[in-house]
């Protein structure tokens, strides 16, 4: 919802989604994907159904239809064929091959990288290791080094807002989590200049402005944070969100923050009248459910629901 919100939404009428918002709905599909590998055969690659779902998600578009062959029902969703945005970085990363935290096929920087793998948080609590690896490795398939540890930080702050419920404190466990995963400083000092600036100078637009002046995956992690910790309650969110949209790169500070507050606050806490006009509204909601479903500890000790065929025929595994 953050994107759409960045994007100055008309006042009526369904309002269409971003391309952001897309990738990070494959991403989500590719996660659930990879976990019921594991289950159902013992074996699963992040990185591998990573990249098929963000080249389905770019044979679609570049066909204008869905797909003749779909995998899973994420496949047959039209309204992905509608998007008017691009995301030259992803297009031109996965025109070059499959991108390596070791040998990134691009020098591409942008916020589309971070978005995107914020699904990822989920997996956090069932597996901390795979997730920020798979976060790491999702931006790697098609940006550049600059994008890993803000990615990975994005990841663990998304993760944190779900588990703590309060941006604060949020904020202040994924600092500790990526210093003890090993997330690059640098990143972890973005964030650490944001804390400082939240506290110092609150909710200022010129301030905002000053620390994330272009939509970098560093800057747009920089006025997010800030963005959310200058209105860090529930009552809070829509102001948060209101900040965010003064940002240079409006949609990417907007969508970080959205996730970020929404995370924390529970999806009751954003614009209602925002949040039920977007047009992909259905397929995130079953998305995110289905992404809770597999990610959670069942009574006997397994996770999600593998056991279930029609759950496997969901997500195109036999």
């Amino acid at each position: 919802m953050g994107e759409v919100l960045g994007s100055a939404p008309r006042r009526s009428g369904a309002l269409p989604h971003g391309v952001a918002t897309e990738l990070a709905c494959f991403t989500a599909a590719a996660s659930i994907r990879t976990s019921l590998r594991r289950t159902v055969t013992g074996a699963g690659d992040a990185r591998a159904d990573l990249h098929e779902a963000y080249r389905r998600w770019a044979r679609v578009r570049s066909a204008g239809r869905t797909s003749t062959d779909p995998t899973a029902w994420l496949d047959e969703v039209q309204l992905f064929t509608h998007t008017a945005e691009e995301a030259r970085d992803t297009v031109r990363g996965l025109a070059g091959g499959a991108g390596t935290p070791a040998d990134p096929v691009t020098t591409a920087d942008g916020w589309h990288a971070v978005v995107r793998a914020l699904p990822l948080a989920v997996q956090l609590d069932r597996d901390p290791v795979a997730a920020l690896g798979a976060a790491v490795d999702s931006a790697a398939l098609t940006h550049g080094p600059r994008t890993f540890a803000p990615t990975a930080l994005a990841v663990l702050l998304a993760g944190a807002s779900l588990r703590c419920g309060d941006p604060v404190q949020a904020v202040a466990a994924a600092i500790t989590d990526a210093i003890l995963s090993g997330v690059d400083f640098a990143a972890v000092a973005v964030v650490d200049d944001a804390v400082r600036a939240a506290r110092a100078t609150p909710a200022s637009p010129l301030v905002l402005r000053a620390g994330a002046p272009h939509g970098t995956a560093a800057a747009v992690l920089w006025g997010a944070t800030y963005c959310a910790l200058s209105h860090p309650t529930r009552q809070g969110t829509a102001a948060a969100l209101a900040l965010a949209v003064t940002a240079p790169d409006a949609r990417g500070v907007s969508a970080l923050t959205g996730a970020l507050v929404g995370a924390a606050h529970g999806e009751t806490a954003l614009p209602q009248q925002v949040l039920t006009r977007v047009d992909l509204a259905y397929v995130v909601d079953r998305l995110a459910r289905d992404l809770a479903r597999e990610n959670r500890l069942n009574p006997d000790g397994s996770w999600g629901a593998a056991a279930d065929p029609l759950w496997r025929a969901r997500y195109g595994i036999g």
